[in-house]
């Protein structure tokens, strides 16, 4: 006989066991309407009828589909036949046959399929893979389709779906450090990776409710296009990308999109969105795999400080760079422009022989303790150029699918130049021979490469640079292997590499990258890269510099952020901040260099938490290029090791009382900065 204690202990097994299995296993279930995939934590539920469509998706207990009918163009594909023939296909083009269940990567899924025609006798399938891990908070999205004899997919669009606009939302993209936007309406958004406009692979979508993410996770930096397209009502994710012709298998007659997207929620706000799920991806790649101590870093650039940009060989620029230097001190960073004998932006690569007393200069600087690196451009060759045509320099361009070349044209020189494919043997050669030259003759600390992490990659259809055709990982990889060619057999010891911008799989191959051009008209500045990547990558400034006067308060909000980012100070023509009009500026850098000084180990190696606006007497100013902006700003570190930190910067001529997090006021002094340990 059962007693009612056994009974109890039966019932309460049972329903943990129910429990257990609802916490940690992924179903697929059916109705006669609708078919569902879920977890404890997400579930979508898609149309159970002879029309696809998402009638639900509930992430983190947050439906963020209201509409029927928003989700039933899932992707489209274009493809490229053998007789030029180019259709864009869009799953009404098709026949849907419905789906099944299977398993993706050994996760339970929903396989949804597409038949569409490409000739009388030739029917592919086009097959769209949702798939939720078991426990997992993100609902992942792959796509495959058929491509028979002769026939390529050259376009994807996927996956394409809508959302719900949420009330008052902001959209945070990876342009630059992190930019947010105002929605437009109706408005699009597009975030080119890997470039300045797209540094990561993710899209937030945020209001005071929480935070949609939407990313790829793409480990081999393929080219894309990650678009937000904004309605009354709605708003619509996407990746747009010019596939390879290496992706379309003419074994198995099958096109698959090399990487998973991801769609999540997080109920706590865009940073747990990016820092939960995106700096975790980032750990499985090869550029976000390595510690900044395990780079062999030179210790010299660890303890850089401050840079000033020079621009140009003359007295005025000599004299301007040896008084910053006497200003900043040993370690100062000069980073040497128009040091050529042809105006910038012409010529390219044809920069030597350099300019009458620029070796001179720079001895002079290296004799003071100061390090120098000049400018060279890593992507464009100028057609007009004397190498050009002596080393049949169109040979290494990069191609269109008509044969022309990019070409591109600068408000600095208002003269054509080409784009140059990375992978062409030709343009590796002359790089490296460039950074020898450069090392050799002028004895400087290494090379800056220009635009290589700040330019999206172009698809090339050139058949002689060894890469499959159209986009692909190729632009990335390529500039991978010239970078550790020159690192493992050319660059001189204690010498540094540097380039443009922080498109996140550049990072380990260079060891400082100059951050400066994060939009900020339209948008404001946050500070979604450093939350991501701030312990693993050494940067410098903030955003482009005054190239006029420095006078006008902007310098002083820049170099204020650049502190609290844990970037490198300056990057500043010093014939302007040298001027006596610029005196407050100087100090206020010279002020901030000082004590970053003494937090090596936290902006070196340390990670960056948080922003914080504190509260009290903190009126915001018109800040020419930014607009309004608080005088007391402030960020949180957690330090190599482990200690947290806060800094509280005061960019205003006079004295502020700030409320701090735990309610206690402080005083934060004009122009100085204060570091708090917690």
């Amino acid at each position: 006989m059962i007693n009612k204690c056994s009974i109890f202990i039966l019932v309460y097994l049972a329903c943990s066991t129910a429990l257990w299995g609802k916490v940690k296993s992924t179903q697929v279930t059916e109705t006669d309407s609708t078919v569902t995939i879920q977890n404890s934590k997400v579930s979508i539920e898609f149309s159970n009828s002879k029309t696809f469509d998402i009638s639900k998706m509930i992430l983190n207990g947050k439906n963020i589909i209201s509409n029927k009918g928003d989700n039933n163009i899932p992707w489209i594909l274009t493809y490229k036949g053998p007789q030029g023939e180019n259709p864009v296909f869009y799953p009404s083009h098709g026949e849907y046959t419905g789906w099944k269940k299977v398993t993706k990567d050994g996760h339970t899924a929903i396989a949804f399929k597409w038949n569409i025609r490409l000739t009388y006798k030739d029917m592919v399938s086009v097959i769209m893979t949702v798939s939720i891990p078991d426990d997992s908070e993100l609902i992942y999205w792959d796509i495959l389709s058929g491509t028979p004899d002769g026939w390529l997919v050259c376009n994807t669009q996927f996956p394409c779906v809508t959302v719900t606009r949420p009330n008052d939302a902001k959209l945070i993209t990876s342009a630059g450090w992190g930019a947010e936007y105002n929605l437009g309406n109706p408005q699009v958004y597009d975030s080119s990776y890997p470039s300045v406009t797209g540094s990561m692979q993710l899209l937030l979508l945020h209001n005071s409710e929480g935070s949609i993410y939407y990313a790829t996770q793409d480990k081999e930096g393929c080219g894309k296009n990650l678009r937000t397209v904004v309605g009354d009502k709605s708003v619509t994710f996407l990746t747009d990308v010019i596939t390879s012709e290496g992706w379309s298998n003419h074994t198995n007659k099958t096109f698959a999109l090399p990487w998973s997207t991801v769609l999540g929620y997080s109920n706590l706000g865009w940073q747990d969105a990016a820092t939960k799920w995106y700096r975790p991806f980032t750990y499985t790649t090869e550029w976000g795999g390595k510690t900044l101590a395990s780079r062999n870093i030179p210790q010299w650039l660890l303890n850089t400080d401050v840079w000033i940009r020079a621009k140009g060989v003359n007295d005025t620029v000599r004299n301007a760079v040896n008084k910053a230097i006497d200003l900043y001190g040993k370690n100062t960073f000069v980073h040497w422009y128009f040091w050529h004998h042809y105006p910038y932006d012409t010529h390219y690569p044809d920069y030597f022989p350099a300019k009458k007393d620029f070796a001179d200069m720079i001895a002079e600087v290296r004799k003071k303790g100061c390090h120098t690196v000049p400018y060279i451009n890593g992507r464009l060759w100028d057609p007009a150029s004397d190498s050009y045509v002596a080393l049949n320099g169109a040979s290494a361009s990069c191609r269109k699918p008509d044969g022309m070349l990019y070409t591109e044209i600068y408000p600095t020189s208002k003269v054509l130049n080409t784009v140059t494919c990375p992978a062409s043997e030709l343009w590796q050669g002359i790089i490296t021979d460039l950074v020898i030259k450069i090392q050799k003759e002028l004895k400087t600390n290494g090379v800056y490469i220009d635009q290589i992490a700040a330019a999206a990659p172009q698809p090339c259809w050139a058949t002689n640079h060894g890469h499959a055709c159209g986009g692909g990982d190729f632009w990335h990889k390529s500039y991978r292997h010239l970078m550790d060619s020159i690192r493992t057999n050319y660059l001189e010891p204690g010498n540094i590499l540097v380039s443009e911008e922080n498109a996140e799989c550049y990072i380990d191959l260079f060891d400082v990258l100059l951050t400066v051009n994060s939009p900020h008209n339209g948008c404001r500045i946050v500070p979604l890269f450093p939350m991501i990547y701030s312990d693993r990558l050494i940067t410098s400034a903030y955003t482009y510099s005054p190239t006029d006067r420095v006078n006008r308060g902007d310098f002083l909000y820049q170099t204020m952020q650049c502190f609290l980012y844990g970037s490198q100070l300056g990057w500043v023509d010093p014939t302007l901040l040298m001027k006596e009009e610029a005196k407050k500026e100087a100090g206020f850098l010279k002020t901030l260099s000082t004590l970053r000084k003494e937090q090596h180990d936290v902006f070196v190696g340390g990670r960056y938490l948080k922003e914080i606006i504190p509260k009290g007497d903190n009126p915001a100013i018109d800040v020419p290029g930014f607009g309004k902006m608080n005088v007391v700003a402030g960020s949180e570190w957690i330090s190599s090791k482990g200690r947290k930190v806060r800094y509280y910067v005061n960019m205003d001529n006079v004295d502020h009382e700030i409320v701090l997090p735990n309610y206690k006021k402080m005083v934060v002094k004009a122009l100085q900065g204060i570091k708090i340990s917690l």
